[in-house]
Parts: C-alpha cells; sequence; structure tokens
C-alpha cells in the first residue's frame, strides 16, 4: 500500500510516543514505564487549550480525575479504564494515569499541547491510593 493512502504505526517503547500528526492534532502510545507506575506519581496535569483522550489498548491503566478548581486539585477519583473506551479529559481538569506492568494507552490529544499551556500540581502518591 502506497504511504500517501495508508500510514501504519505501531510501538511497543517505553514511554509516551508521538507517532500520527495531523491538522491541529496528534495521537500517542503511552507505555508501560516505570515513570507510570503508580508509587512514582508525583504531580497532576491540566490542559488549558485541549481535552484529551486516552483509549486502552492492552493491561491496566487508571486515570485519577481531581474536581478541584485553579488552586487545588479537590477530590480525587480513580477511574479504571476499560479496553476499548474513550475516555475524555475535559479542558483544564486535573489529571494524571498510573499503568500497571505491560500496559499501553493510544492518547488523542491537540498537537500544540506542552509545557507552555499545562500546568501542573504536586500531590503525594498516598493521595491515590
Amino acid at each position: 500500500m502506497r504511504e500517501n493512502l495508508l500510514e501504519l504505526h505501531s510501538c511497543s517503547e517505553p514511554g509516551y510516543h508521538p507517532l500520527v500528526w495531523y491538522e491541529g492534532w496528534r495521537v500517542a502510545y503511552l507505555n508501560d514505564t516505570p515513570k507510570f507506575h503508580l508509587e512514582n506519581i508525583r504531580d497532576m496535569q491540566r490542559h488549558t487549550t485541549s481535552d484529551e483522550v486516552f483509549v486502552l489498548l492492552k493491561g491496566s491503566c487508571t486515570l485519577y480525575i481531581g474536581d478541584g478548581n485553579d488552586a487545588a486539585h479537590g477530590k480525587i477519583e480513580a477511574v479504571p479504564l476499560k479496553p476499548g473506551v474513550m475516555y475524555n479529559v475535559k479542558k483544564g481538569v486535573w489529571h494524571t494515569h498510573a499503568l500497571a506492568d505491560g500496559a499501553s494507552v493510544i492518547v488523542i490529544e491537540n498537537a500544540d499541547v506542552s509545557s507552555e499551556n499545562t500546568d501542573h500540581i504536586a500531590i503525594d502518591p498516598a493521595e491515590l491510593s
């Protein structure tokens, strides 16, 4: 198949890997690495310009969603992802995620999501238990 008709992408490397970029959005693999294990989570983030979609491909991933405001993440709710379901974290919502060994997730977001438009707030991993 010619590449101008169809692109094929896969990735098994640990970490975050954007592989498709198109007219303002990107699709990435988020694969298990110790950085994303529950015991290593030290902050939550929120994107000020974009929603962010998560789709579990394999393994186990939990989203942690804060119900707070600008100043704090508020009460944190754990949302275990189910395979094949799209989870859309709305723009401006505090969130983080924890992956189990061997997990793989697809992430879809605006291509301009970066440190310039993403806020971070420190958390204690015990807040996520």
